[in-house]
């Protein structure tokens, strides 16, 4: 039998003794699917439209992490804290306009942005640049420095300053206000800040992008589908965006308006930030569908999505549907016989298209859906055909972020292993390549235990199995071993995930960091030195003032006892040297008087070349390669003379048996990247001083050692230790930067990088002046000194040429002296 002729029997028969019961059954049926499809469809949607928010905000995270690199940015940090011209030839201002071109570049490409903005946090948070539009997707503007305002009270900033370096701050949504008020018409805006840290590790300022939000509330809005009213709200409930436009952002003017005053069954949904799409009671009593969706705006706050539609608007089709069903009904059971020929042979034909649209749908082809039937096929052919264009929007999506999520995992430069329970690796990203010098392939198969360094296999253990007992992301550290052998240090974090049985590991390469600290920490402990020893020194100088001015005093009591005199030339020796151990050490400690001036280096190598030929000797063969056009310096030419004897002379002791001796001058230009590895050191020009020998070299865990006060590689009673000191801190003082290479059995080579001269000799001679014969008196003198040995003792010198004295250990003293009525009054 035909399907028309099955289907014309059983209309007749089924209108025939059904007719009554056709519109109930219709309805509740019909019921049954539409109310939790049109409720599938509203959180379908609603996830889509959080998403295309969440999406239209996501760049700026990564643009402001970004902008730290922006060429200049040092430089204003070091003009803002020194002179406004800087070893880079450009002023402050010079620099503020480069980096404003920059941004107003990246403004006009994104726009979505309202601002780019620099403020330090010096001058209460003045700004430093700022670009901006002034209208919505308007003309961008380079803001002039007299219009840059002051942000140092602003909540944002006070929050975004608090943050560690790398750390990303974002602010609530809120109005855009200038100068303190809130800007008409409103704009919606989203603040993303990040801090800016000096080379020296101090706070410099913050960047910052306010992102404009009309354009991702207005498509939002135009998303709206008929009858649905849609909200976004923030995480107290606020209305960020409601139909009614009077009620958005009620908090910025003083009321409230939020949405658990008209859907109160909402407050416990947006406390835990999602819900399953439901009918609830809204103000009044009135039935709503309800689907809510929550995101986080550039990894920032929480806004969640809201739709509504009325409850009798879900169910206006399945009401149509009821009573056409009963009038049909009715109808249908006097004309049954008459249209059953019809309507069977009306149906057959969809029917067996919805039959073969669901099979090619389950072999994912394409197949044509009865859209245009009539009655509960074309209801059902609709449906269908809805759900079969949601699956492939969803499917495209969920293809899309497996996509990402690959590509993030491919060319992400952390290393990132996924293993199994055991500790097999099952993926690896091609960042083991640059990291441990293996391809991925290379490891993957194998125990993540075969590549972690022997000392550290106990730890990495107890961290797997801690991430299985609950704590589900751990970080630590594990070293891992390179290919060639090296020890790899590597800061890890680690999950591990129940559903899939699996570890997820994302590494960090540590070494550069680790090298950095270990030079930090060296430059620290120099520092440390030298200022004890510069403390050192000035009180043993003062000391020896003493000793030095009573030297002649004593030699002249005792001129008439020879063997009192020899004792007095014996302690003047001594004195002497220490003189000269004081001003050592003074060096060292950067505290002895420089007269830095404009020094061709070239020159004063070929004077002191002449020195050296007889004080080296002639087993020591010098050769001198002075650079074409070596840049004049600026540098004490006496200390410079003092610091070369003292390389020469060390030279000359490392080679006991005859060498080379190296001098080498060149132009060199110190980067930006060489500066940031180095401490103390300021990129730009230098002069180099290069003095290598061919001697016996000095171990790779002493050189870090050399320029130590009284440390020496010469053995016990050779050598005061002092010598490179001087030079050490002779260099530093003079604004320049020294650098050691060494390796046992082939020689070192000591590199002086001296500060280029900038212009004509600044400083003056003095020519000593002829002494004029001891003078006495009889005036009055106040002595106002803190130490009391150099005290005593030119008072004591004073008194001796007939001078009235009085003596003050400090200032106060020393003014309430002078201004006594009567030296009685006086110490």
């Amino acid at each position: 039998m035909r399907l028309s002729t099955r289907l014309m029997l059983a209309m007749v028969a089924l209108v025939l003794f059904t007719a009554a019961a056709v519109a109930l059954l219709s309805y509740r049926n019909i019921l049954a699917v539409v109310l939790p499809r049109s409720l599938d469809i509203m959180d379908t949607h609603t996830n889509l439209v959080a998403v295309a928010l969440q999406r239209s905000v996501d760049g700026a995270h990564a643009d402001v992490a970004s902008f730290r690199s922006i060429i200049g940015l040092d430089e204003i940090m070091e003009a803002t804290q020194g002179d406004t011209r800087q070893a880079s030839g450009f002023t402050l201002a010079q620099l503020c306009e480069r980096i404003s071109r920059r941004l107003k570049a990246e403004l006009e490409a994104k726009p979505s942005y309202l601002q780019f903005r620099i403020i330090g946090v010096a001058d209460s948070g003045r700004e430093i640049v700022r670009v901006e539009r002034t209208e919505r997707e308007g003309p961008v503007r380079i803001v002039p420095a007299d219009d840059l305002q002051s942000k140092g009270d602003r909540p944002y900033f006070l929050k975004a300053i608090t943050r560690r370096a790398g750390e990303i701050d974002v602010s609530a949504v809120e109005l855009n206000q200038e100068r303190g008020a809130i800007e008409t018409p409103p704009v919606p805006t989203l603040r993303v800040a990040t801090p800016v840290f000096a080379r020296s590790g101090q706070l410099f300022g913050i960047i910052t992008i306010n992102v404009d939000l009309r354009p991702a509330f207005d498509e939002l809005r135009a998303s709206a589908r008929p009858y649905t009213s849609v909200y976004v709200v923030d995480e107290r409930g606020d209305y960020l965006v409601h139909p009614d436009r009077s009620l958005e952002f009620g908090f910025e003017f003083g009321r409230t308006a939020r949405i658990q005053s008209d859907f109160p069954d909402l407050a416990g949904a947006l406390k835990a930030g999602d819900m399953e799409p439901a009918i609830i009671n809204g103000k009044g009593g009135s039935r709503f569908g309800v689907a809510l969706a929550s995101v986080a705006l550039a990894r920032g706050p929480r806004v969640t999505v809201i739709e509504a539609i009325p409850y009798d608007r879900i169910l206006a089709s399945t009401v149509a549907v009821r009573n056409s069903s009963i009038i049909a009904a009715s109808g249908a059971t006097i004309i049954a016989v008459f249209l059953a020929v019809i309507v069977a042979r009306g149906l057959s034909r969809p029917l067996t298209q919805m039959a073969g649209a669901v099979q090619s749908f389950a072999r994912g082809e394409t197949a044509t859906v009865p859209i245009t039937a009539s009655g509960e096929i074309g209801l059902l052919a609709r449906a269908f055909e809805q759900m079969r264009t949601e699956v492939r929007a969803k499917t495209a999506e969920l293809e899309y972020e497996i996509k990402e999520r690959q590509r993030v995992f491919d060319t992400s430069l952390d290393l990132i292993f996924v293993t199994d329970r055991k500790g097999h690796l099952l993926r690896v990203n091609p960042a083991s390549t640059a990291i441990l010098g293996y391809e991925p392939h290379d490891m993957a198969g194998h125990s993540v235990a075969n590549f972690i360094h022997p000392d550290d296999l106990e730890s990495m253990r107890r961290e797997m199995i801690g991430s299985r007992r609950g704590r589900s992301k751990r970080s630590f550290d594990c070293r891992y071993t390179h290919k060639d052998g090296q020890v790899v240090p590597m800061a890890w974090s680690g999950v591990w995930s129940e559903p899939e049985e699996k570890y997820y590991f994302f590494g960090r390469d540590m070494r550069e960091r680790t090298k950095l600290e270990q030079q930090l920490r060296q430059a620290q402990k120099m520092d440390a030195i030298g200022q004890l020893t510069g403390g050192v020194a000035h009180d043993f100088n003062n000391i020896l003032t003493v000793i030095t001015s009573t030297i002649d005093i004593l030699a002249e009591s005792v001129a008439d006892r020879p063997q009192a005199g020899a004792i007095v030339k014996l302690i003047d020796g001594a004195a002497e040297r220490g003189t000269e151990l004081t001003q050592r050490l003074l060096a060292f400690a950067r505290r002895q008087p420089l007269q830095p001036r404009d020094t061709d280096i070239n020159a004063l190598i070929r004077e002191t070349e002449k020195l050296l030929r007889p004080l080296l000797g002639a087993q020591i063969d010098i050769e001198v390669a002075l650079g074409t056009d070596v840049w004049h310096a600026m540098i004490d030419r006496n200390q410079l003379s003092t610091a070369l004897v003292n390389l020469t002379v060390n030279a000359r002791d490392a080679m006991p048996d005859g060498g080379k001796l190296t001098i080498e001058t060149e132009n060199v230009m110190l980067d930006e990247a060489y500066a940031e590895t180095q401490s103390e050191v300021r990129p730009g020009p230098y002069a180099l001083i290069a003095v290598s020998d061919t001697g016996t070299g000095i171990p790779a865990k002493l050189v870090d050692k050399v320029f130590e006060p009284f440390f020496t590689t010469k053995g016990v009673g050779k050598g005061t230790g002092l010598g490179l000191s001087m030079v050490f801190g002779f260099v530093k003082q003079s604004g320049g930067h020294i650098k050691i290479y060494s390796e046992v059995g082939h020689g070192t080579t000591v590199k002086l990088y001296l500060p280029r001269a900038s212009g004509a000799d600044a400083t003056q001679t003095v020519a000593p002046a002829d002494l004029a014969p001891v003078q006495t008196g009889s005036e009055t003198i106040l002595v106002a000194e803190d130490d009391p040995l150099v005290r005593n003792n030119l008072v004591t010198q004073l008194r001796s040429l007939g001078y009235t004295t009085h003596a003050a250990a400090d200032a106060q003293e020393a003014l309430a002296c002078s201004r006594a009525a009567s030296a009685s009054t006086c110490c």
